[in-house]
Order: structure tokens, then C-alpha cells, then sequence
């Protein structure tokens, strides 16, 4: 191995507890209410669900930020403009940077023995915005993010950019990190280099991963 491939929400960003922080800011902001875990939890699933639309083309990205405002919206039964509401919760986002306790010391542990590259599904200013504030950026040698590439993982289209960008054209020499079998594990076993799934919570799942991990700090048992 010399290029590791890092998904970076979920993988070494806590995005679930961002997108908890952003939302509830977001709609304390236009109506004055304030979301309890059961709600946010259920934004969360909605926003899942239609992300999994937008990745799957079935949808465009403006179509999966307003259709998810516009459902937690009815569920609420608040009364705000879900395109507002979807602005701010983008822009609050870009200040949620937390995290997780496993990720500098395992950052710490690979920079010196491979190439690493941040491969994300997201939007380029968001995500660059975290990882300045997160302080990753010294760990990696470049940043991929589907709206730059214009692919999204797990399309081929993506694994081709980096690759091609990499210029190390020897498979066998990369591997990807991630919390996604739909998208790190799937693109990454389509493309035919060496997938590793977190599984932070233990989920089952069909996991076609070749390793699979539970901790980032598990990596020391496999790289």
C-alpha cells in the first residue's frame, strides 16, 4: 500500500453530531424553536434517505437539499421557507469540525508511511472549510470532493479522477477508508483497489468490505 483514500464525514469528521448542531441552529434561526433529539434524529434519517436519491442519481443536489427541509418541514409542522432554512444549514455546517478521539493520533501514525488523500461526497467550500478548522489539511498530499470532480462516489467516474490525478497507476497500491458500504466500499470494490469499512456502531449490513474495522485505531493491526 502507498495511497490511502479517507472519507471524511463519518470517517474522521462526527457528522451526525454536526448536522445535529447545524439543523437545530438552523431552524432556531427562522422560527424560534428548539429541536429535541427525537426530531433531530428524524432529520437525520430524512436527510439520509434523499441523500442516498441524490448519490444514486435520482435526484438533482438543489432537489435533495430543498426536498429534505420540505419533508422535516410537514413533520414539524412548523412554518419556514425550506430553501432559507437549507442555506443556513449549509453555511452552519462549515463551523461543525468535531472529531473523533481516534483520528490525530491515527493521522499521526500513517503520514509517515503513506500518501493520504481526502475522497468526500459533499459540497467543495463546506468541506474544505472543516478540514481547515478540523486542522487536517497538514496530513494530506490533496483533497477530492465530488463537486469539484464532478463525479461522486461511488461512480467510476470518481475512483478514475484521483487515480488519474495520483498518477500511481498500479491498483494494488491504494486502499479506502470509510463509514459507507453504498458508497467508500461499493466504489472502491467496483474500482478494484483494497476497501476498509468503519463501523463505528457496529451496524450490520452486506459488508463485501476487505476489512473492516471498528476504530481508526485499528489500522495499526492492518497497515
Amino acid at each position: 500500500m502507498k495511497n490511502i483514500l479517507i472519507d471524511l464525514d463519518g470517517t474522521l469528521l462526527n457528522f451526525n453530531l454536526a448536522e445535529k448542531n447545524a439543523f437545530s441552529e438552523a431552524i432556531k434561526y427562522y422560527t424560534g424553536y428548539d429541536i429535541n433529539d427525537i426530531e433531530a434524529k428524524e432529520f437525520s434519517k430524512i436527510n439520509d434517505y434523499y441523500f442516498v436519491k441524490y448519490k444514486d442519481n435520482e435526484m438533482t443536489r438543489d432537489e435533495f437539499h430543498y426536498q429534505r427541509f420540505v419533508k422535516i418541514k410537514e413533520y414539524l409542522k412548523l412554518d419556514f421557507d425550506a430553501n432559507l432554512v437549507d442555506k443556513y444549514y449549509i453555511n452552519a455546517l462549515k463551523y461543525h469540525a468535531e472529531i473523533f478521539d481516534d483520528v490525530i493520533d491515527t493521522l499521526d501514525y500513517l503520514y509517515d508511511k503513506y500518501n493520504l488523500y481526502v475522497v468526500s461526497n459533499g459540497m467543495y467550500d463546506v468541506q474544505i472549510k472543516k478540514l481547515e478548522l478540523a486542522k487536517l489539511n497538514k496530513y494530506f498530499k490533496n483533497i477530492y470532493i465530488s463537486e469539484k470532480v464532478g463525479y461522486k462516489k461511488p461512480e467510476l467516474g470518481f475512483f478514475e479522477y484521483v487515480y488519474n490525478d495520483i498518477k500511481d497507476l498500479n491498483k494494488s497500491n491504494y486502499v479506502i477508508i470509510g463509514d459507507r458500504l453504498d458508497s467508500d466500499i461499493l466504489g472502491g470494490n467496483n474500482f478494484g483497489i483494497t476497501t476498509i469499512y468503519l463501523n463505528r456502531d457496529n451496524i450490520s449490513g452486506d459488508n463485501k468490505a476487505n476489512y473492516e474495522i471498528k476504530s481508526l485505531y485499528d489500522l495499526k493491526k492492518i497497515l
